[in-house]
């Protein structure tokens, strides 16, 4: 049996840029300039904290998943003299206070502080002045032990004089879960900081999908993540369940920002494994709703730190999560978890969101939606990630986005999965007991330092909502194993320096020299609050020629850490900021115009006189959602059908592509009304318009005989002239085999008052998965023609489907194609197509668009389409097109078109240089049609 290979390239956009070749010179190649970050050593800072952890004397992941997730750091000012001094959690290593020195020299004062946490398991860390007597106290998170008194939290009040006495206890935030993250905040907006604690089950491995889907559905206190309210007497009370956020899933990162610019502060919590993340919502009435599905589109899988920022400059918090996606082939194929299709459309089923494996950025749209963009953005691949910290760490005006990576053992590579579960089955036939194999899991995984990354935004360059990483640039692409970090300005010189928690290695100390190298200006702004008020969720926007920036203050931040408290703003070659406003959570604020750069700005709340009430008012809706009062009720179900089962290597299904609409004036009372086609084992519906603006379903069964098929395009129109509207719709999909009758197309015919009837042998026939219909009166004979656009072959992407031309004789449609446009078959993937006269000749040209097809041009000569394609130069614009449309947008009397591609925010990238190929056929003679992508 013979292989057909057959290949198809992509260049989703192509630019072209070309140089005169320089003449050879004499001149030395210049120097290249010092990078951006300096890693100093431990011996010119006297930070020597060591996270070491030996894989043989603790948990395996199998026992403790999160063994292996490394500690934190907070940054801040414990000690009242304006330089932000450092603090370390370890695992088995106790924790380490450092008492900034200046000019990067620290002291370590753990002992005397009495800070150490020895014997503890110590996760994350944070700063807040809980007490309100002007010093920052530590909160220190505990896991791993089996023991709940050896899992209690720590609070480490300040007592001002350079000790702590811990009072954990005593306020009430002891908390016994495994925790790993916390954060405060002023949830309900009374002046002081309340809790919230990042937790996690200790079942993981043990349990099926089933058991971890009914915990999640009813989760248990222990288990959950916790919020306390402070009751502004030293002492806290959970409230967990009745502000609503009782949950269940591996909690790994909080941020908590006012998202929605209503006034009130929200929390977004990243969550490992397969529980999804969660979007806390304030209510403004003590209680917060989890919104999340209702935000955003998908999530990441496995989610690890988080940030919240402002990528844009639009003045509304984004968010950028981590997650496990491999920065090479190599290492995604080897060392991430599959992704098994089943798996994923079950955990959706069952109410679960979207997930994918990778970094997620959100951007922020303000009307109260995300739209994730990381792929787009390049940020969406960094190993196996921990902290995600957003600031301007080049001082050039916009955020970048740092991140740590590292795994002290990589259990989930493959090959010692499959050595080690093989070991398995042998030691168990030898004796040994599959708990004590089960307990060495992991501890002779591979082991693999790694760099961190460094993303600069692009902002500054026109380029907005893109990165482009500079780690080995800027002096960051050190190998180890990275979890926490932190950010402050350590030498007070304007710029952000950076912190790094590391397992089995030195904490990183890297001094930034953005001010040295490029004397960038900026601002930066401490806040000063009575006890009655607390500086968390102030917002702070200021207003230089270059434009707004915006910045929310809260101390946790990235995994397990917390940043100085201090709002740092990159202004550029702006000396001066215009104008300057801050909001206070209780809604005072304050302006101030013609700040000069440069500075550490002291704004104090007893300086605001203006009191807006709190909150953005945001611009009126262009649309109003009037569904539940329309009428209508109809909700499309796809049937699930697992279109990987045929070709494993799809890069997206071809099976749910609906539901598609059309409109018309059925019933010829002067109202549009419309039909939505349904899926597989769902009938098509005809809404009918009232006078009153809303919808009355079709209570005629005609479509139900029809609800077999997969209605794809529709369309509208008077087909034999009686001046009643009929309907045309397309059969596609793939779910059917290739050749099925399901695929036969549709015609229903208009007899009067609104009654349709399906009408047979109207169409030929004819078996094509097809996408759209296109009618127009090509041949000027005064009835309405059509094209039908073929999507696919089932079961053989991407073979190229045949498209169809049906000529109107008479109220009956005849295939024409082949003698008047035979180069509609074997067309392509069509998704989309219009009729046009593209060389203003006075007759109608089709211009048909698809993916893996060139914008493609078929001209009407002489009663017969030509494709034309390459003389328009189109040939070399092939793409994933999905939509066509024309307008004549500069008024110059000739048609204008907009085609919509698949874009940039893809996993998979394509270019002039580095093109997207598909490589199809039958590679292992299987008579399956296998696709290969690269």
């Amino acid at each position: 049996m013979n292989t057909r290979l057959i290949s198809w390239t992509i260049c989703l956009f192509s630019f072209c840029f070309a140089c005169q070749p320089e003449s050879p010179s004499s001149e030395k190649t210049p120097q290249r300039p010092a990078p951006l970050f300096e890693k100093l050593p431990a011996e010119r800072t006297g930070v020597r904290f060591n996270n070491e952890l030996d894989p043989n004397e603790v948990k395996s992941p199998m026992e403790y998943v999160n063994v292996y997730n490394g500690g934190g750091v907070s940054a801040g000012d414990v000690n009242g003299d304006g330089l932000p001094d450092l603090y370390f959690t370890g695992n088995l290593s106790d924790n380490r206070l450092y008492l900034n020195q200046g000019d990067f020299r620290f002291e370590d004062v753990t002992e005397r502080a009495g800070v150490a946490a020895s014997g503890s398991w110590c996760t994350g860390t944070t700063m807040a002045d809980v007490n309100k007597d002007g010093f920052l106290d530590l909160y220190v998170c505990r896991a791993y032990h089996d023991d709940p008194e050896l899992r209690r939290n720590l609070l480490f009040v300040n007592n001002g004089d350079g000790t702590f006495s811990e009072k954990g206890k005593d306020y009430g935030v002891a908390d016994t879960g495994y925790s790993i993250v916390a954060t405060f905040l002023d949830y309900d907006k009374d002046g002081d900081e309340d809790l919230f604690v990042g937790n996690h089950p200790l079942k993981r491995n043990i349990l099926t999908y089933a058991e971890h889907l009914e915990n999640w559905k009813s989760p248990r206190h222990e288990t959950s993540d916790h919020l306390y309210r402070n009751n502004g007497d030293g002492t806290f009370t959970d409230v967990t369940r009745e502000a609503g956020v009782l949950n269940y899933g591996w909690t790994l990162g909080v941020v908590t920002a006012d998202f929605n610019r209503d006034g009130w502060p929200d929390l977004f919590v990243s969550v490992d494994h397969m529980e999804p993340d969660r979007f806390y919502e304030n209510n403004g009435d003590g209680t917060f709703s989890e919104v999340s599905e209702k935000r955003m589109k998908h999530l990441s899988y496995s989610s690890m730190g988080v940030d919240a920022g402002d990528i844009n400059n639009d003045g509304w918090l984004d968010l950028a999560v981590v997650e496990m996606l491999s920065t090479n082939n190599f290492n995604e194929k080897t060392k991430m978890a599959s992704m098994n299709p089943e798996r994923f459309w079950y955990m959706v089923e069952v109410g679960y969101e979207y997930q994918y494996m990778r970094n997620m950025l959100h951007l922020n749209n303000g009307n109260g939606y995300f739209s994730e963009i990381g792929q787009m953005a390049g940020i969406h691949r960094t190993n196996w990630s921990w902290a995600a910290l957003l600031a301007d760490f080049d001082n050039d005006g916009w955020n970048d986005f740092y991140v740590t990576n590292g795994y002290l053992r990589e259990y989930l590579d493959k090959d010692y999965h499959k050595k080690f579960f093989e070991a398995i089955k042998t030691g168990s036939k030898a004796g040994q007991s599959r708990e004590d194999l089960l307990a060495s899991f992991g501890k002779s995984a591979p082991t693999t330092r790694v760099p961190n990354n460094f993303f600069r935004n692009n902002g500054a360059d026109g380029k907005p909502l893109t990165f482009t990483e500079k780690g080995p640039d800027y002096g960051l692409d050190n190998y180890d194993y990275s979890s926490g970090a932190a950010y402050a300005d350590l030498d007070g010189d304007g710029d952000l320096d950076i912190v790094v928690n590391h397992s089995n290695n030195l904490a990183s100390v890297y001094k930034n020299r953005d001010r040295e190298q490029n004397n960038h200006h900026y601002l930066r702004v401490r806040l000063k609050t009575p006890p009655t008020v607390s500086p968390i969720g102030t917002k702070v926007t200021i207003e230089t020629p270059s434009g707004i920036q915006f910045r929310e203050f809260a101390y946790t931040r990235g995994y397990q850490s917390s940043v100085e408290g201090v709002l740092h703003f990159g202004l550029g070659e702006s000396a001066q900021i215009d104008r300057l406003l801050v909001e206070w959570l209780d809604g005072k604020s304050q302006v101030l115009t013609n700040v000069p750069a440069d500075q550490v700005l002291v704004l104090d709340y007893n300086e605001a006189t203006a009191n807006g009430g709190g909150g953005q008012v945001l611009p009126d809706p262009l649309f109003e959602d009037v569904t539940a009062a329309s009428g209508v009720d109809f909700v499309h179900r796809e049937t699930l059908f697992d279109d990987y089962k045929k070709q494993v290597l799809l890069p997206h299904k071809m099976s749910q592509f609906g539901p598609f609409f059309a409109t018309g004036d059925i019933n010829q009372d002067g109202l549009e009304d419309f039909f939505v086609g349904g899926g597989n084992g769902q009938a098509g519906t005809v809404f009918y318009q009232q006078k009153e603006g809303t919808f009355r379903r079709a209570t005629d069964p005609l479509f139900e005989a029809d609800k077999n098929a997969e209605d794809m395009g529709a369309a509208f129109l008077d087909v034999n002239n009686d001046r009643f509207t009929d309907l045309y719709v397309v059969s596609g999909g793939n779910e059917f085999e290739e050749g099925s009758p399901q695929f036969q197309d549709r015609l229903y015919i208009n007899v009067g008052k609104g009654v349709v009837r399906k009408v047979k042998n109207a169409l030929p026939a004819e078996t094509i998965s097809g996408s759209c219909v296109k009618p127009f009166d090509f041949d000027g004979d005064g009835d309405l023609d059509l094209f039908v656009g073929g999507r696919q072959v089932p079961g053989k992407y991407p073979s190229p489907a045949n498209s169809l031309l049906l000529e109107n004789v008479k109220g009956r449609f005849v295939d024409a194609t082949a003698s008047k446009a035979p180069g509609l078959q074997g067309l392509g993937m069509v998704t989309d197509a219009i009729w046009t006269d593209l060389n203003a000749d006075g007759q109608a040209d089709l211009f048909i668009v698809g993916e893996w097809m060139p914008l493609t041009v078929f001209l009407q000569k002489d009663g017969r389409f030509e494709n034309a394609t390459t003389s328009f130069g189109f040939d070399q614009y092939t793409g994933w097109w999905n939509r066509i449309e024309q307008a004549d947008l500069d008024n110059d009397g000739d048609m204008d078109y907009v085609v919509g591609n698949l874009g940039w925010n893809y996993k998979y990238k394509a270019s002039d240089e580095k093109p997207f190929h598909v490589f199809a056929g039958d590679f292992d003679q299987s008579g399956t049609f296998d696709i290969a992508l690269g």
